[in-house]
Formats: C-alpha cells, structure tokens, sequence
C-alpha cells in the first residue's frame, strides 16, 4: 500500500505517522505538511524530527501555511509550542524537499499508476483542496482519501458541533466533500471511543521499542493539557489502523456539507463513508504490534 500522510504534527500526528512509517505493508511515498495544529515551519520540522526517531528517509514537503477563506487558530494549549509537547525529538536528518506539497503529489501521483496511492489525511484538508484547484486530473488518480475530521452526531472540540480539523479549514473541506473522490471522513464520533489511559502508557513504554517508547511520552504529554482526565481519545491514528484494519471501524454512508461560518458538518448533498464507531481495544493492541514493528 502506497500513501501519502498529509499532516500537521501535532501530538496524535506524531503517533500516527511513527505507526505508518513503521508498518511493513505501508510504503509511505511522502509526508506533505500544512498549518493546522501550529504554524508550516514547526509542523515541517516536526514531520522531519518523526522521520529521524523512525529512522525514516521520507522526503518531507512543506504546504500551506494558511487556510483558504478563513483566518488561523493553532492548538498550543493541547500540543505545546513545539507541536510535540515538548517530548523530546531527534533534530531531522534532511532538509524539506524542494517541491512544495502539492507539486509532490501531483508528481507522484502521476508517476504511479491510477488508483494506486492512497491520501492519509491527519490535518486540515488545504493541500487537497488546493491539488484539486491545481491538478484535478492528478487528484483524480487518488485511489482513496481516508481523513480525521469532523463531528457528526458527536458534539465539537472546537464549537458545539465543529472540530478542529475542518473547523481551521471550512472552505477546503467543502470543496473536498464536493470532488467525489473515494473519501472515509473519520470523525469525533468515532475516535473519542479510542482511548489510551495509564496502563496503555506502561504497555507501550514496556515494549523497548523507541517508537512504542516515544509515543508513550506524547500520550503522556497529553494528559499534562488536562484536568483529572483518565484517558484522552488517540484521533489521528485511527486513520492508518483504519487503512489496515477496516474490520475493526463501522462505516456508515452519510449525506453531509460543510458549514462556512463554522466549520460544521450539517445535512447536505454529499454521500461520504463515515466511521462511526470501532473496537478500541483491539485497535490498541494493532498500535501496540505497530509502534513495535
């Protein structure tokens, strides 16, 4: 399975992204960034600092640095300044690519045969909305969008039924919902239900292995953003545990829309795949196996 992770690390992005670099039958072709959780230059660092504890050579193109019609809102209160809650990273072993993102995936994309790489999206969805403005034919090609965002019968993280994702970029989730692409939106709804508490923390430190290792201590930085919480939801890897686990999701066709103002998904003229609900704990032990791959 050939992907591209577009990302904005971001603490459950570095999870997700050591998950994916680490799997053996994902061959991650390109990470591509974009400003979400803080700004393009931290969030281009950070997938570069991923790659380094991974020991991954994955080039690394820098993105958006802005959404398109809305003004952005960066989350340092939940993933710290750095992005990474201040868990200590390698500095990145190569430079950003040249080639910002959309040029590398619309490079990829028709390098490869159609329908054959897919899209893991973890941030807002900006660099997609911009590769269908740019290179529609190129997009064309994806075989399959799977993306965190979005609430829809789960109130919002970020207004009563707006989350983050989306909510940053309105205006390129509406124009993504309304390409027709194969697109799995994997929201709140969902990924509140995936949940690591302390003993998941103490597995994945007892594993030995640095990636296990390291995302204990992002978990770990999570829960320092919060108040008495017992567990805190791992959003962003549901994204390739789904790619690898369909079985473990329930997936629902729902006609959504984008709202503009908010950010929030409402009844609308768009049949997408939703995953509404999975098996927490055997997508905890699937991350477990892995982050220790």
């Amino acid at each position: 399975m050939t992907i591209i992770i577009d990302t904005d690390p971001g603490i459950d992005d570095a999870i997700a992204i050591l998950y994916a670099l680490r799997h053996p039958a994902m061959d991650v072709a390109a990470i591509t960034t974009v400003a979400g959780n803080i700004g393009l230059s931290v969030t281009t660092r950070n997938a570069g600092r991923i790659c380094a504890l991974a020991g991954s050579d994955t080039p690394v193109h820098s993105g958006a640095a802005a959404p398109l019609g809305v003004k952005a809102r960066p989350e340092t209160g939940i993933h710290g300044n750095d992005g990474l809650g201040g868990v200590d990273f390698p500095e990145p072993t190569q430079a950003p690519r040249s080639t910002d993102a959309v040029a590398a995936m619309e490079a990829l994309l028709e390098a490869h045969p159609p329908r054959t790489i897919d899209l893991h999206c973890l941030g807002p969805l900006t660099n997609l909305a911009l590769l269908l403005q740019r290179a529609p034919k190129a997009a064309a090609r994806i075989r399959r969008v799977i993306a965190m965002g979005g609430a829809v019968d789960e109130p919002g993280n970020v207004g009563p039924k707006s989350e983050f994702n989306i909510a940053h970029d309105p205006h390129a989730a509406a124009e993504v919902l309304a390409a027709g692409l194969d697109f799995t939106l994997i929201p709140l709804d969902a990924t509140r239900q995936f949940r690591a508490d302390k003993i998941y923390i103490a597995e994945l430190r007892a594993s030995g292995h640095t990636p296990a290792i390291a995302s204990a201590a992002l978990i770990d930085a999570y829960f320092a953003a919060t108040n008495g919480a017992e567990s805190r939801p791992l959003h962003d890897p549901c994204v390739p545990l789904l790619a690898q686990n369909p079985q473990h999701f329930r997936i629902v066709t729902r006609d959504l829309a984008v709202e503009l103002n908010t950010g929030a998904l409402v009844p609308g003229p768009h049949r997408i795949k939703v995953a509404m609900g999975l098996d927490a704990p055997a997508l905890r032990a699937e991350l477990l196996r892995g982050l220790c791959a």
